[in-house]
Formats: C-alpha cells, sequence, structure tokens
C-alpha cells in the first residue's frame, strides 16, 4: 500500500492555489484573522456583531482550538476560514491569499485544500462507509483506481479498514467520526477545522478521537482547528487557546500558560470545571477569621497554586517543610497537580497548625509562613480557617 505522505494530491489545481492567488505558504501562517469583524443583519433589520476586531495567527502545523460559550462567536470565526461567510470588516487569510477576495472558482479551489469534521457527522445514510469517504473525489472526477487506494488508505488511518462496505446506520458514534475525519481527509487538505467534533461523543470515545487527531497532526504536519466549549477537549490536543467571549477574542497563548494563570474571567469560568474548588464538607467548615482560643491551635487553610512558569516539578518536600510552623503538622487536603505540554502545573488547599495564641502573633506566622511558601509556589494566599 502507498504511504500516505507519498500519495499525490488529486485535485488538479490544489496545489497550484496560493500561487494562483498571489501567494505562497513559505513565510505565511497557516490562518491570520487580522482584525476581524462580522455583523449579521438581525430578525428585525437591527444589525448583530457577531465578532468584533479579532486578530489571530494560527501557525503552520499546530493544533489551534477556539473555546467559548454558546454564541460567543466561535462558529462564525471557523466559517470564516473556508469563505462560507465573509468579514464585514478586516479580512482572513489562508496561506497568504486573501479568502474574502476570492471568486466562486478561488473559493472553490480553497475549499479543496481545507478539510471540515461536523459535530453530527454529515454522513450520507444511502452510502456506505468506502462511498462516503469516496465522495469529494468522485464529485472532482478522480479516476476510480486511485479512489480505491486513497479510501483504503484513509480507511487503514482511522482504524476501520472492516468496515468499509458497512453503513453508517450499524456504526457507533465514534466511528461515525472516524468516517467524518476520513472523509475530510480524502483532498489531502493543508487545513482541517473540526466544528465540536467530539461534544456529540461520550467521554471515553472523545479520548479516542482527540489521540485520532493529535496523530494525523504528527504523522501528516496537518494545521487543525477546532472550536469547543469543553477545556478537557483544549487541553488533551490543543498546542495554542484562544477565548472569546460576545465575539471578541480577551485571551490567547499557550495551552499550558492559559491553563495555569487564566487572566480573564470568562477564561476562568470555562476552567471551574476543571478546577480544584474545594468540596462542599470542607467549605462548611472554613471561618474567616481564626479562633486563638481553641484547642489544640489555629489551623490556617492556604490555597497554593502552580502556574507551570516555573521549570522543574514542584518540590512538595520544600513547600511542606516551609509550611510547618514549630514543628506542627501540615495536610494536604485537596487537590492535584496536572502536566500540560510538559509545564507542572494544579492547585493544592492545604492546612498548617499555628501554634500563636493571640491574635497579633498569630498573623505575624501566618506573614511568615506566606513569604516562606511563595518561594516554592507561584501563588499561595489564605482561604480561611478550619
Amino acid at each position: 500500500m502507498t504511504n500516505l505522505f507519498d500519495v499525490p494530491h488529486f485535485i488538479e489545481d490544489a496545489p497550484t492555489f496560493a500561487a494562483e492567488h498571489g501567494a505562497t505558504k513559505a513565510g505565511h501562517a497557516a490562518v491570520v484573522f487580522d482584525r476581524v469583524g462580522k455583523v449579521f443583519a438581525g430578525a428585525k433589520g437591527a444589525p448583530t456583531a457577531a465578532l468584533a476586531n479579532v486578530a489571530l495567527e494560527v501557525a503552520r502545523g499546530e493544533v489551534f482550538g477556539i473555546i467559548g460559550r454558546s454564541g460567543a462567536g466561535k462558529s462564525t470565526l471557523l466559517r470564516l476560514v473556508n469563505g462560507l461567510e465573509k468579514p464585514s470588516t478586516g479580512a482572513v487569510r489562508v496561506n497568504g491569499v486573501n479568502v474574502g477576495e476570492l471568486d466562486e472558482r478561488g473559493l472553490v479551489s480553497l475549499r479543496r485544500r481545507i478539510g471540515m469534521v461536523f459535530q453530527h457527522f454529515n454522513l450520507l445514510s444511502a452510502k456506505t462507509v468506502r462511498e462516503n469517504i469516496a465522495l469529494p473525489l468522485k464529485i472532482a472526477g478522480v479516476p476510480k483506481a486511485a479512489i480505491e487506494r486513497k479510501v483504503a488508505e484513509l480507511l487503514e488511518l482511522v482504524g476501520l479498514t472492516a468496515k468499509g462496505d458497512a453503513y453508517p446506520a450499524s456504526l457507533s458514534g465514534g466511528q461515525k467520526q472516524r468516517v467524518g475525519i476520513a472523509r475530510a481527509l480524502v483532498t489531502d487538505p493543508d487545513i482541517l477545522l473540526c466544528d465540536e467534533a467530539t461534544s456529540a461523543l461520550d467521554p471515553e470515545t472523545t479520548q479516542a478521537i482527540l489521540a485520532l487527531l493529535r496523530d494525523i497532526n504528527r504523522r501528516l504536519g496537518l494545521t487543525i482547528v477546532l472550536i469547543t466549549h469543553e477545556m478537557e477537549v483544549i487541553r488533551e490536543v490543543c498546542d495554542t487557546v484562544a477565548v472569546i467571549e460576545r465575539g471578541a477574542v480577551v485571551e490567547t497563548g499557550p495551552v499550558w500558560r492559559v491553563f495555569g494563570d487564566p487572566r480573564h474571567d470568562a477564561t476562568r469560568a470555562l476552567l471551574r470545571t476543571l478546577v480544584h474548588d474545594l468540596p462542599a464538607d470542607l467549605a462548611a467548615r472554613v471561618r474567616t477569621s481564626p479562633d486563638v482560643a481553641q484547642h489544640g491551635g489555629t489551623r490556617v487553610l492556604l490555597d497554593v497554586r502552580f502556574t507551570g512558569a516555573d521549570a522543574g516539578e514542584p518540590d512538595l518536600g520544600a513547600l511542606t517543610h516551609a509550611l510547618s510552623v514549630d514543628g506542627g503538622r501540615v495536610n494536604f487536603v485537596h487537590g492535584g497537580i496536572d502536566r500540560i505540554q510538559s509545564h507542572s502545573q494544579g492547585r493544592l488547599v492545604v492546612s498548617s497548625q499555628l501554634s500563636a495564641n493571640t491574635e497579633g502573633a498569630l498573623q505575624t506566622q501566618i506573614a511568615a509562613l506566606l513569604e516562606r511558601a511563595r518561594r516554592y509556589a507561584n501563588h499561595v494566599e489564605v482561604l480561611g480557617y478550619v
């Protein structure tokens, strides 16, 4: 079987697309959003701004995630890449070509270079898996023998060699999405767009599809742009993430940085499902002020965070020593450490026993404790007292 890397482009004008339109791949980002705005006419004629002054660059060969709540503008942003929508202001450039300036022939050529994976698969129920994958090549008039070779290679790539003659109705959700991915790759695209590609799948199947997308990205050097509302998807597969809120990009950067040190309220809200917040039983016991007369001494509850900005692993032994006051006990009561893009980050909720028996002495002990602990963690704050 021919290696996937060696398969020639089947679409005659696809390799010359950039040159035909005054650009080349060399020296350009895969996708550039240059101060893009998009306004739609409302139901009663009043304009509705879907996007405002979006400025982003998608590097060639990376997996770029766009995340936001429903209605934030994610899908509109994705549709601008393949010309299904045109910007009201600004420009979208793909491989250096201004998509908004393309005529109908140019748009057809562009879309042959961009694959699309959909949330609900969009397979033709009356056609077999093999026929669904082959359809774009059949429409383009590619010879039958070449189609058969290409489809066989893609079935092997997505792990569905045994399902070529099956119909969509007999497939699981994950298998249907694998067919959708194979169909999106059949024209050897430069860019793969994923529109909530895992939202209809269960968690285990989601992990398998994300692993497949990452494998495709690494083996083929394919640029992937995906939109999602799930931070777990961003963490698993993306190199860079942009957070969009009400049509504006409010935060962007490497995934490890955005996860470890979110700088916008919208990002923190989206991350809340992944953050190790206090369990309800512990939160119910937390007081806002210490009780210096408490039998056994006051225990301070600390929020200890690692952003991943520092090289190396968190030194929990040194941190424990720093948090111990006069030999008092230190407990790690909640939280965890993750590893994202080779950066260790996370949140720990720690309790430390204090020995002071007056308000003033207690505050002095806490100040000294925080100063020591901040040598070993990026952020250390008092949550309360238990």
